[in-house]
């Protein structure tokens, strides 16, 4: 595999300065934030009843990050760019190989514990609508405070090293396709794994990528936008499933980034041949996308081909 030497000897990265960086640990920005984002904003949700087995098969990154004083992410001792961990019984892995699995990515603010529940409802979800292939979690640090966002996101975007590792060793072992699913804050690891398999040359690894009230950015999946070219070369077919009343990305994202995100707007910009958007305000709410009844499944599984 190309870069392999790279990959396992990567001990740390450095943060690029940005916008969002600049705006880490400001008192104003932390107090705004915390004002939209309580239960006006609809953050009481959560995955309904279903609850998944703690040893669900996934791989994990849990404990990889801390946020210091600065309001900046650090790897942790003993964590590089690359490197993961698993629970569970992957599929593949002592078994028969799959033909295909869907890799699911939780959103924000999902404790450890909780992350079962997400993949054990998003793999009901498919099973209800004639999936039938097995189903990996990808489990990271998204359960940080309510006021810091922007490591958040940026541990979100550094996962995209890690989960695109997974993919490629996973991929190597049993060559089975992969379909990537990321709710919410999951919606930008995904972009960032995209990013990263095509920064190390693998251009067939992912058959499809769908996106479910994606906290990205619109335009950062344009052709001109920081993961547009990256979902040309390596996505057989990308799906955005945006909705335009989505409080959570409306009201707490656009004051968090001052932008609109992709989960509530669609693409901003001229899209990827490979990319197209479904607007699905039939959705109730942030938290609903991947429910049985209530999300819009039937047309995630409807558009796997």
């Amino acid at each position: 595999m190309p870069r392999d030497t790279d990959r396992n000897s990567e001990a740390t990265e450095t943060t690029e300065i940005t916008r969002r960086t600049m705006l880490k640990g400001t008192a104003a920005a932390a107090v705004g934030l915390v004002g939209v984002t309580g239960t006006a904003a609809g953050f009481e949700g959560d995955d309904g009843d279903i609850t998944g087995p703690a040893d669900f098969p996934r791989a994990t990154t849990r404990g990889h990050f801390d946020i210091n004083w600065l309001y900046e992410e650090e790897l942790t001792d003993g964590h590089t760019k690359w490197d993961y961990s698993t629970v569970g019984d992957i599929p593949g892995y002592g078994s028969a190989n799959p033909e295909e699995v869907v890799i699911s990515v939780h959103g924000w603010l999902v404790a450890p514990d909780e992350a079962p529940d997400h993949f054990e409802t998003v793999k009901t979800s498919l099973r209800n609508n004639g999936y039938t292939h097995p189903v990996i979690g990808f489990s990271y640090d998204s359960d940080t405070r309510i006021d810091q966002w922007w490591p958040a996101t940026d541990i979100a975007e550094r996962n995209g090293a890690k989960l695109a590792n997974f993919i490629t060793d996973y991929r190597a072992r049993t060559g089975a396709r992969v379909r990537l699913i990321g709710h919410s804050l999951g919606g930008r690891v995904v972009p960032s794994t995209i990013g990263a398999l095509d920064s190390l040359g693998y251009s067939d690894y992912v058959e499809s990528a769908t996106l479910l009230g994606g906290a990205a950015d619109d335009e950062s999946v344009a052709v001109d936008g920081e993961y547009g070219p990256a979902i040309a070369n390596v996505v057989g077919e990308f799906d955005n499933f945006w909705k335009s009343d989505d409080q959570v990305l409306t009201w707490a994202y656009g004051t968090a980034e001052f932008d609109s995100a992709v989960g509530e707007s669609g693409c901003e910009g001229t899209p990827p041949e490979n990319y197209e958007d479904h607007n699905v305000d039939y959705v109730p709410d942030h938290f609903s996308y991947h429910e049985p009844g209530d999300g819009c499944m039937p047309a995630v599984v409807g558009e796997f081909r």
